[in-house]
């Protein structure tokens, strides 16, 4: 037990010098059962302090290299110490001051200068060596060991410690972070443990929660009754204990301290099911910290919460194997070879290889999917999307998978929705009717339905619209958000008039998507006097709101976009430098700089901050699309053309690109080239209207008539309602007419 004292000593010193907050030191005593628990948790071995007893890596002058970059890892007068060479250059030294994490690897924090600590992309291998490990090992990655991505304040201190202050500088670009608590504490799950102190003092006097503003227990009580084949629960839960988690476990932005008096959508900004976080069914794809991949399941939708399955001191599972998933479902019915279509014996019996199949991030470290998804090979031939089948048996095909599944079941439409997402991404334009059975599919939680939203066409004539528009009056916060996301498109002053009446939303996550979108709006004669005064009181929320990451390039665009909204031009172009600084490969700030140059009158300057940026990121579609227009404005139309055809050769399916860059060889004289540029689009994407009518109008222009009549009649099933359609229709019936006459 001498960790136990050693900890319980630390945790006294640190709350004495840390002020009146309650902590750990005051939880050991009562709780022991829980501490020795949580010893043995991620939570715990966070974060640690670099010396003999947490680091596990050999400090032996070995290391690794990574990029252009070697990491030589050694001990010198009791300190732990990096020397990184750049390219064979002379090496510099840093102090390892934290171990981070332990398993599969341990990573280690040098402090930098200006009060930086860099998480190292050279890390420890942890796992045995049967297992591949004991080894230094480096991370795959394009980024810089210095980029910003890789700086503890800026990315990995706030869920990795309790009670985190990043306490950034912005003016000198330099750190003064602290933390209440090295690791994650008891009271960076269970929140301030004042209330709860008071009440012990006290004696324990008669109080809700012991204190607390809130109970974490939500396991909630499930029956089962005899010949019913999954469990039920008697009473949802309030959410509370998934905001808990979800502070750190989810794909998010901060947008409020976590307290658990709030709503998990109060005090994160939670990133949507889309590309390239996941794939077009809703696997996750990049690391998305389990949240947004477990709101998709009809796990969560029938109550389970996290601690139905994990220990919440240990977070170890529960029970091993499919005695977990036992717990609710009748082993009779799903613990069988008719179920699983595979023997006991075999890995395929096992229900999380098929329904959460994992995927290896950071080389080695598995992750499951908690969509708790069915796996579905018609996806894989349909859309590329991986499947549980081929996972494991990866040598067969995916119409192997599928007859095998198939069979067993006696149906190939495995989920009906999984598709849901490819079909939108990929038909963005559907009829009403399509878009009608996409949506009004069973299980459709909060959080694919918002997702669906925000991948809709929301041009005013169709049927899409007019869903999104609906929604914003949803009760659901997270399907309202997605609505708001969807109008992004609109141009400010139609976002303005949809979007008045949400200044006050009780969400703080759809108020800060609104702020967003109405930065630019104080002028809007639009809104009444108190309107805009409303709406000036949200821009400071939202102002306030970002300025917790300043440290963070994509936060600085937001401040210059929110400044230039208002007419702050210097500080929104100081901003923009400001992202630049923190990572000079971030293109929309030096794509929004140049915009505020020509805004401001001055072209020239606008012009050769592209220039200068195109050969900093000289392969990003975006910024070589600014710079093409940038062209057009000065006449320069070569160039233009130049730089459009680089940016459609990297971003093909971009649709803006794509109709720019065919208007331009239309005007040039190559109309050939430019319908061919247009048909293939049209090829991967037959419902874009932007496109079809911009072909059609082409074709019709060049007397290929009946290409012109069959887009146009294409384009009509899709916006039945658009009198341009209609129009063109007609004219181009007169032209057929006229030339059968002839």
């Amino acid at each position: 037990m001498r960790i136990f004292s050693t900890l319980a000593l630390l945790l006294f010193l640190i709350s004495f010098a840390s002020g009146s907050f309650a902590d750990d030191s005051q939880c050991l005593n009562c709780h022991a059962a829980q501490a020795t628990a949580w010893q043995q948790s991620d939570h715990y071995k966070s974060m640690q302090i670099a010396e003999a007893e947490t680091v596990l890596g050999r400090f032996d002058g070995s290391g690794a290299s990574y990029n252009q970059d070697s990491f030589s890892f050694y001990r010198e007068s009791g300190k732990y110490l990096v020397a990184i060479s750049h390219a064979g250059q002379q090496a510099t030294r840093y102090e390892i001051k934290y171990t981070f994490g332990f398993y599969p690897l341990q990573q280690y924090l040098a402090q930098l200068p200006q009060g930086k600590f860099q998480a190292l992309p050279v890390a420890w291998d942890s796992r045995t060596k049967a297992e591949g490990g004991q080894r230094w090992y480096a991370l795959t990655s394009d980024l810089e060991w210095d980029h910003f991505a890789y700086t503890w304040n800026t990315s990995c201190a706030e869920c990795h410690s309790t009670q985190f202050q990043k306490a950034y500088d912005v003016e000198s670009a330099s750190f003064k972070s602290h933390f209440q608590e090295i690791n994650v504490s008891c009271t960076a799950c269970h929140g301030d443990a004042s209330g709860h102190t008071a009440w012990l003092k006290n004696g324990q006097q008669k109080q809700a929660h012991a204190g607390f503003s809130h109970s974490l227990n939500e396991s909630g009580t499930w029956t089962r009754t005899l010949g019913q084949r999954i469990a039920k629960r008697e009473t949802p839960p309030l959410g509370t204990q998934l905001s808990s988690c979800a502070q750190c476990h989810a794909h998010r932005t901060i947008i409020e301290p976590w307290s658990l008096d709030k709503s998990m959508l109060d005090h994160i900004q939670l990133s949507l099911i889309s590309p390239p976080l996941y794939h077009p069914d809703g696997q996750i794809k990049e690391e998305v910290f389990v949240s947004g991949s477990f709101l998709q399941s009809k796990m969560h939708a029938a109550g389970v919460v996290c601690s139905n399955c994990h220990n919440p001191h240990t977070s170890k599972l529960k029970a091993e194997g499919n005695a977990l998933c036992s717990q609710c479902h009748a082993p009779e019915v799903f613990d069988t070879k008719k179920h699983s279509l595979h023997d006991s014996q075999n890995a395929g019996s096992l229900c999380v290889n098929c329904h959460m199949p994992a995927t290896t991030y950071m080389g080695v470290d598995a992750r499951r999917d908690h969509r708790f998804g069915i796996p579905n090979p018609q996806n894989t031939i349909d859309h590329g999307t991986p499947n549980a089948c081929n996972q494991c048996h990866s040598d067969e095909s995916p119409e192997w998978a599928l007859e095998k599944i198939s069979a067993g079941f006696q149906s190939k439409n495995i989920d009906p929705h999984t598709d849901m997402f490819a079909a939108l991404d990929e038909q963005p334009w559907l009829s009403s009717n399509d878009l009608s059975n996409l949506l009004s599919k069973d299980r459709l939680t909060d959080i694919i339905y918002a997702s669906a939203l925000t991948r809709l066409n929301t041009a005013t004539e169709s049927t899409a619209f007019q869903l999104v528009i609906s929604n914003l009056k949803n009760t659901a916060p997270l399907r309202r958000l997605g609505a708001v996301r969807a109008l992004e498109v609109l141009p400010q002053d139609q976002r303005t008039n949809y979007l008045k009446d949400l200044i006050h939303d009780p969400s703080k996550s759809v108020r800060m998507a609104v702020a967003r979108l109405l930065a630019g709006s104080l002028s809007n004669p639009a809104l009444s006097d108190g309107q805009k005064s409303d709406l000036n009181n949200l821009l400071k929320e939202y102002q306030n709101s970002l300025r917790i990451n300043e440290d963070n390039p994509g936060v600085q665009l937001a401040l210059g976009e929110l400044y230039q909204g208002r007419g702050h031009n210097e500080q929104a172009k100081l901003a923009y430098k400001r992202a630049i600084a923190i990572d000079d490969q971030y293109s929309p700030a030096y794509i929004n700089l140049a915009d505020l140059y020509r805004r401001m009158g001055d072209d020239k300057t606008a012009l050769s901050s592209l220039i200068h940026a195109s050969q900093i990121v000289p392969e990003d579609s975006s910024l070589l699309y600014a710079l093409s227009l940038a062209y057009f404005r000065h006449q320069q139309y070569d160039k233009g053309i130049s730089s459009l055809r680089l940016a459609h050769d990297l971003a093909p399916s971009n649709s803006d690109i794509s109709y720019v860059y065919a208007v331009a060889l239309e005007s040039v004289g190559k109309p050939e080239q430019a319908l061919a540029i247009l048909q293939t689009y049209l090829h991967s994407f037959p419902s874009n209207v932007q496109i079809l009518e911009l072909s059609a109008r082409y074709h019709l222009k060049y007397r290929h008539t009946e290409q012109a009549l069959r887009e146009i009649e294409a384009w009509l099933i899709l916006s039945p309602n658009s009198d341009n359609a209609k129009a063109l229709y007609r004219q181009a019936q007169r032209l057929d007419q006229r030339e059968n006459n002839e």
